[in-house]
């Protein structure tokens, strides 16, 4: 009897695992609305927001300003957290959440027009380039993939450990990297793996690359420079641990900080520090730069502007939570939010406070400056669409 039992219930469960796969399978295009293809001027347009942080030196700029007051113009519900920030595609704002779905919002008819499970779980934004979505998982079996926006299909899979890092496309191959320190290389057209690099600790922060080198920083503080091309280690240089924000790369530098509080800045060519600064609280999102002056955010409730070239403070501004996501750079103004519960725009020379709206959950996410809207979410509650319909440009 036990036996008969035994071979039941390892049946049911072998059982549960196929129809669940089918079911995740089935998911992966079902709820995804069809996506209208942007122009061919669009698609190269460079206002487009394809890749976690805007660029591969990961600078989270733009050239644009948004000018208040402004005030929330609409919401749609999301009970999921958003990895990094949203991307702009055309007239879509297309996100990734960490309950593995992927979420299309029409912005111009202000709806969502599709949603579904493309993975298991996913730890940060994926990629844009040419129409395929690249998107790297924390769970199952496809851990990188690249799909086809338009017919909403699978290009390729790859079968790799499971990924914690965005993807990142240089030329014709993409890199993403796993809980267990390993970098990998896959051909973008196919996803075979062409090398992988093995650092020391797991690799969260997103990578970054600048002259056809990778940049990246393992959770202990090592921080390695590698070929993009042949995988050959370049470098690395041992910073205070732990690190889970990803580095920027700018005129010449690399920028990273941690969560022992120091903000470091790392000569590309060789990995000597240059100098190092104790911000008084830990840093666990990204930095953005612009004109000569980085911002950086942590978790004393600080948002700090940094001269890039000595490391001296320009200015402090205080608010009342954590801020572990990178804040945004526009022209004039710069955009974050901390958790507690508000959004900040300040004059990025002063630190001046302009504007602010507050929420009622935490904000965890980078904003998206992007149409002469803001585009945010908010924790466990929905995607947010900010702006000033007066002065709206179109």
């Amino acid at each position: 009897m036990k036996q008969k039992l035994t071979r039941f219930l390892i049946f049911k469960i072998a059982f549960i695992s196929i129809i669940s796969s089918m079911i995740l399978s089935s998911m992966n295009c079902s709820g995804i609305g069809h996506v209208n293809q942007p122009d061919e001027n669009s698609s190269q347009n460079s206002k487009l927001w394809l890749t976690a942080y805007h660029s591969n030196v990961r600078h989270n700029a733009t050239n644009n300003d948004i000018t208040p007051p402004i005030t929330i113009l609409w919401r749609k519900g999301y009970k999921s957290l958003l990895n990094d920030q949203p991307l702009g595609y055309g007239n879509y704002i297309i996100s990734t959440l960490q309950n593995g779905n992927l979420v299309y919002l029409d912005i111009e008819k202000e709806k969502m027009v599709g949603d579904g499970r493309i993975a298991p779980g996913m730890s940060h934004a994926p990629t844009i380039e040419n129409n395929i979505l690249y998107y790297s998982a924390n769970l199952g079996d496809e851990t990188l993939v690249a799909f086809n926006l338009i017919n909403r299909k699978k290009i390729w899979k790859a079968q790799l450990p499971h990924q914690y890092t965005a993807p990142l496309i240089w030329k014709d191959r993409v890199y993403s990297g796993t809980k267990g320190g390993q970098l990998f290389c896959v051909n973008k057209l196919s996803g075979q793996p062409i090398w992988h690099f093995n650092a020391k600790a797991s690799l969260f922060g997103v990578p970054a690359e600048a002259g056809g080198n990778l940049f990246f920083c393992d959770v202990k503080g090592n921080m390695y420079a590698v070929d993009a091309v042949s995988g050959y280690h370049h470098w690395v240089t041992q910073l205070q641990s732990n690190v889970y924000a990803g580095p920027l790369v700018v005129e010449g530098m690399i920028y990273i900080g941690t969560t022992s509080g120091i903000f470091y800045a790392v000569e590309p060519d060789s990995g000597k520090i240059i100098w190092q600064l104790q911000t008084g609280g830990s840093i666990y999102g990204n930095a953005a730069y612009k004109d000569g002056i980085l911002y950086v955010g942590n978790n004393s409730h600080k948002l700090l502007a940094i001269n890039a070239v000595s490391g001296e403070i320009f200015w402090e501004y205080m608010t009342k939570g954590i801020i572990n996501t990178a804040p945004l750079v526009g022209e004039e103004n710069l955009y974050f939010g901390s958790w507690d519960r508000t959004f900040y725009i300040l004059s990025r020379h002063s630190g001046e406070e302009i504007f602010k709206v507050e929420f009622n959950r935490p904000i965890k996410s980078s904003p998206l400056l992007y149409k002469d809207r803001i585009y945010i979410h908010i924790a466990n509650d929905g995607f947010y669409c900010l702006g000033n319909p007066v002065n709206k440009s179109g």
